[in-house]
């Protein structure tokens, strides 16, 4: 038997998967001492059961993470023969390698603090940078979603993916493949963690129907200065589709307020409302078929 355990940042996705694959529900109780402290309890008992643990460690990071953690930790002590992480936003994972004099890698750590809790699979989308999966000595499952992001954009005349970084290229050129199109890419330079400089396109885009491809949008700033960019250099619009928002900020009203035409999201992070700009590309059934080949294991 196979049950699922909803983390508060993955209640709604947690449901939708329970309900196509047949799945009961472990109910979670997550309380909060004065000091913040977290604590945790099952509703029953998982012995000898397989246990799937959605959470992502979105906003606030480390009390997802935490409260991860705990629920990993609860499941185990509660005698579940196997323990699957399903983190569809893995918080941590663009700290990836040291970036400045005497940092941590960060992403490593989050990775040997899930194995020290007890996850026994992780199964994620879109990873910041293949190199976190080596993070781990468990089995990792990294989910692309550029073939849901293709299906959406198939339909649409003269188009053109643009990456706004050399990082992106991959990413960007694997959906460029998918829909049989240009590619081009955007020289940028990073002055700080959250802000960057942008000037030469590699590519011509005028006269294109241009989509900017990027893994997480954050602040917004990357993608608000690159449609800016495009249209300058003679593009007819510019979409976008990132799959984790973050949204920090007033990442949000940037957005709204930047040529964006439309830009397209997944359910990776919850969240409670976007404006009509926003559209949520639904990840339960691409999950959902994941996670049956897994269960029949």
């Amino acid at each position: 038997m196979t049950k699922i355990i909803a983390g508060s940042s993955s209640k709604k996705l947690a449901q939708q998967l329970s309900a196509s694959l047949s799945i009961a529900q472990v109910e979670a109780f997550i309380e909060r001492f004065e000091d913040e402290e977290l604590r945790v309890q099952l509703a029953d008992g998982v012995h000898e059961e397989d246990v799937i643990i959605v959470q992502s460690t979105s906003k606030p990071a480390n009390d997802h993470l935490m409260e991860l953690l705990l629920l990993v930790d609860a499941a185990k002590r509660s005698g579940a023969r196997r323990v699957i992480a399903l983190v569809p936003y893995f918080g941590y994972s663009r700290q990836d390698r040291p970036s400045y004099a005497f940092g941590p890698i960060s992403a490593r750590l989050v990775a040997t603090l899930i194995e020290a809790a007890g996850v026994d699979h992780l199964i994620t989308l879109d990873l910041h940078s293949q190199q976190a999966e080596g993070f781990f000595q468990i089995g990792v499952q990294n989910i692309e979603t550029l073939t849901l992001f293709a299906d959406l954009l198939k339909s649409q005349p003269n188009l053109m993916v643009v990456s706004p970084d050399i990082g992106g290229m991959i990413r960007a050129r694997k959906l460029s493949s998918l829909l049989g199109v240009d590619l081009a890419v955007i020289n940028k330079i990073r002055t700080t963690h959250n802000t960057c400089q942008m000037g030469e396109i590699i590519g011509n885009v005028a006269g294109k129907n241009c989509v900017l491809v990027d893994d997480i949008v954050d602040t917004g700033g990357t993608l608000c200065k690159a449609a800016a960019l495009l249209m300058q250099h003679g593009a007819l619009s510019v979409e976008a589709i990132a799959t984790h928002a973050v949204l920090s900020g007033q990442a949000v009203a940037n957005i709204e307020a930047s040529v964006i035409k439309k830009i397209i999201v997944t359910g990776t992070i919850e969240q409670t409302q976007l404006p009509a700009k926003f559209a949520v590309a639904d990840i339960s059934v691409l999950l959902g078929k994941n996670l049956k080949r897994m269960i029949k294991n």
